[in-house]
This record gives structure tokens, sequence and C-alpha cells, in this order.
């Protein structure tokens, strides 16, 4: 008995060695630009908490030397499911394991996914400020490969409504063997309307200022990580006359592009790359101007002959979101199946130990007990083995998010990621899973019934 219960200590502290060691891999940086440590971290944590599993149920079984009436509902059937569970934990121990494991991948998708998405709206919010987006309707991706011509420019600075015009440029250069985006954009107005989020220095809106018209750039957080450049470093940007060093004068967030993006003043980028149409531009209206009126009176002005797109701030930003959440609506199918794989697991599992306890069930039946209080004794069983495998997916879930956000999603994108922690999702998935395991339950409860039966007969 005693080396029956050395097991799962031994067990658990080979899972806290691994857990300690997925801790550390943590904070190794990457390898050859990938977050191999990242992904040994991921992997030291679920053996970890898989190891660990048996010495959680076995914690779990003590409740049995609670007395039956001290159970939560004071019914005799339940505290035998607890005492069930006790007896059957080298069994379970490997099911259990399993269902946490894919309950944490789906617990940790889900948290990363509301993070992205509370993220992008956060940044949307505070960056696409712009009442009115303009793009060239030519080309496969608007506003990439064609331009404005300086008549649309006029038309819109014309407009008594407009109180800013911000005509950018935006060009794919090639950058230490992979290619990043440069862009031209007015400071002036980037300070006065936009709302660029800054990640260094404190006073971002103070470094734009002093780097307008010279040679200085903003860089996006992604190229600031993957090409390894800070404040006050210098980076060549590549220009058709050759690299011309420039100073990075702030590191901004952005996620329009993993790749990174050099922004520069428009003067700067006229000087190095030439004149040229913009490939957007951006209008700030004046307060309490109508963006559906305005977007009317300048597509009427504009003309049919012009293929220019126009999008109001509101509809841009639904227009992001929708094709964000169309991108990740897998994990509504991902929570699916973790469930179905949850109910098949639960049900063949209780089904093999109700088989193996033939002679069991004879005796309940000699002591009385009912074909309910068998069926309700096996479905609460399914149930605390679906409480147990989902909080524990939901603690192993949590520490695999921290992962993907904090060092995969970094090294691999060089996107921060604001953490958010979907509680309505989980609480509802928590809810389903439990009741779930419940109603896998079900039939082996009906075997363990009809096996009474043929013992009462």
């Amino acid at each position: 008995m005693a080396a029956r219960g050395a097991r799962p200590r031994r067990a658990a502290a080979i899972g806290a060695s691994l857990l300690a060691l997925g801790a550390w891999f943590a904070t190794r940086g990457p390898v050859a630009g990938l977050p191999v440590f990242g992904y040994l971290s991921a992997a030291a944590l679920i053996f970890g908490a898989a190891l660990i599993v048996p010495a959680l149920l076995a914690a779990v079984a003590r409740l049995r030397r609670l007395p039956a009436r001290w159970s939560w509902t004071g019914r005799v059937e339940d505290w035998l499911a607890v005492t069930n569970l006790a007896a059957a934990v080298p069994r379970l121990s490997i099911s259990v394991a399993a269902l946490a494991v894919s309950l944490s991948m789906m617990v940790a998708i889900a948290i990363m996914i509301g993070s992205f998405r509370e993220t992008v709206v956060y940044w949307a919010g505070q960056t696409l400020r712009a009442d009115l987006f303009l793009s060239p309707g030519t080309g496969e991706a608007p506003g990439r490969n064609g331009t404005l011509s300086p008549d649309v420019v006029r038309i819109v600075r014309d407009r008594p409504e407009v109180a800013g015009v911000d005509p950018y440029r935006i060009m794919d250069v090639p950058f230490d063997g992979t290619r990043v985006r440069v862009a031209g954009r007015a400071f002036d107005v980037l300070l006065a309307h936009g709302g660029l989020l800054f990640k260094a220095p404190a006073d971002g809106g103070a470094a734009l200022r002093d780097a307008a018209g010279g040679n200085a750039v903003a860089v996006s957080e992604a190229f600031a990580i993957k090409h390894g450049y800070r404040v006050g470093d210098t980076v060549p940007v590549p220009t058709p006359a050759g690299p011309v060093p420039c100073r990075v004068a702030a590191v901004y967030y952005d996620y329009s592009s993993d790749r990174g993006v050099l922004l520069m003043d428009r003067t700067t980028f006229a000087r190095l790359y030439g004149a040229g149409g913009p490939n957007g531009i951006s209008v700030y209206l004046a307060p309490g101007a109508d963006p559906d009126r305005v977007r009317a009176s300048l597509l009427d002005a504009i003309g049919p002959d012009r293929a220019v797109f126009i999008n109001t701030n509101r509809s841009l930003h639904a227009e992001v979101l929708r094709i964000f959440d169309s991108t990740f609506a897998i994990t509504s199918a991902l929570e699916l199946v973790a469930i179905i794989v949850a109910m098949l697991g639960v049900s063949g599992t209780l089904l093999t130990v109700m088989l193996e306890r033939a002679g069991d069930i004879a005796i309940l039946r000699q002591i009385g007990t009912t074909r309910r209080q068998i069926r309700r004794m096996v479905v609460v069983e399914a149930m605390l083995v679906g409480a147990v495998s989902q909080g524990i997916g939901l603690v192993v879930g949590f520490g695999l998010s921290l992962i993907l956000i904090d060092v995969v999603n970094v090294q691999s994108f060089g996107w921060t990621i604001q953490f958010h922690l979907p509680a309505a999702f989980l609480l509802q998935s928590s809810a389903a899973m439990i009741v779930a395991t419940g109603l896998a339950g079900l039939y082996p409860a009906r075997r363990a019934a009809r096996r009474l039966v043929r013992h009462e007969e």
C-alpha cells in the first residue's frame, strides 16, 4: 500500500521538476529567430502537469474520509462516487491527464485569441482615428499598389468639413535578408489628430516631433524586436541611392505587419525615395461633421472616372473585427471537439471501470441500493472526472497562454499582446464540460443499473 502511494508522489516530484524546467525555458531567447525554448517550455508544462495528475486525483479522493452526511448534497450515493473515484485513481489518471491536456489547449488558445482581439480593438481605436480613409481602387490590395492623383488630394483638402489631411506613401524594401515596409506620413497631422501607441520613449509625441523632416524614423515593435534596434540606434534605411543612416526616434505598437515598419516624415520620404502620388489618404473631419455625408459628397466631387475607395472609420473598424472573427472562428470548433473528446474519454473509461466493479455492484444490491442510486452514483463520478479535468485544464491552459503570448508570439511575430482573460467563455466552457461529462456517464450508468437488475434476478 505504501509503495502504491509512493508512485503518485514520485510522479509528482518529476512533474514539479519539469514545471520548474519549463519556467526556466520561458526565460530563454529565440534560436535562429525561432521560439525553440518557448516550445520546450510549453512541452515541459504539459508533461509536468500530466505527471502531477495522479497526486491531484489522490488529493480529491481524500474527500471520501468525510462522513456521507457531510457531502455537498448529503446523499450517500454522492459519497460513494468519491469513494469509487479513490479506488480507480490508477486507471483514471491517464484518462484525466489526456482530457486535461486537451482542455488546456482549448483554454490556452481561447485566452490567446481573446487577448489578441482585445489588443487589436484597442490598437484600432487608438491608432485608426481618421474619420475617412481613401485608397485607389486599383491593384490587388487597395492602397498598396496604386496611387491617388494630385487632383484627388486637392479635392479632399478643399472640403470645408476637413480639419486635417494625411496623404501617405508605402513601399516594401529589402532589409537584412527579408522585406520591411517603409511608410511616409505627415508627422504634424499625426501629432495633431493621430494616436500612435508608443512603446518607447515615454514621451513618444515629442520624439516624433523632433524627428520631423530629418533622417530619423519611428520603428514598429515587430521591427525593433526582430532586428534588435532600440531608441537612439542608427538603422541603415535602404533607398534607391543606397543605405541612408537614420536615427531610431521611437518604437511604436503596430499590428498591420509582422515584418516590421519604418515610419518617417513625409518630407523625408520624398527626399529619399522621390516625389510620387500617395497610396492613400487619412482624412480628419472637423467636430460635428457627418462622415457619411462627407464621404458621399467626396465621391460626387471625385467623379466616377476615378476609381477611389472611401471607407469611414466605423466601417473600417467593423471590417477589421469581421476579418479577425472569421479568421479565428475555428476556436468554436475546437471547443466542440474538446467536449466530444471529453465525453468519449469519460464514457469509455467509466464503462471499463463499471465492468470491473461487477462484484461491488452485487454487494450494493445486497445492502439495498436501488437502480436510481446506482445511476446517480455513476453520473456524479463522471461529473467529478470532468470537473477535475477541467480544473487542471484551466490552470495548465492559463500557463500555456502566458507562454504563447509572452514568449512564442513575441519571438515569432514581434508583437506584444495585452493579456485578457475571457472569463465568460471560460465559465461557459467549464459548465458545458461538466454537463457533457455527466451526460457521457449516462450510458455506463445504464449498464451498471442493468447489471444490478441481472443480479436481482
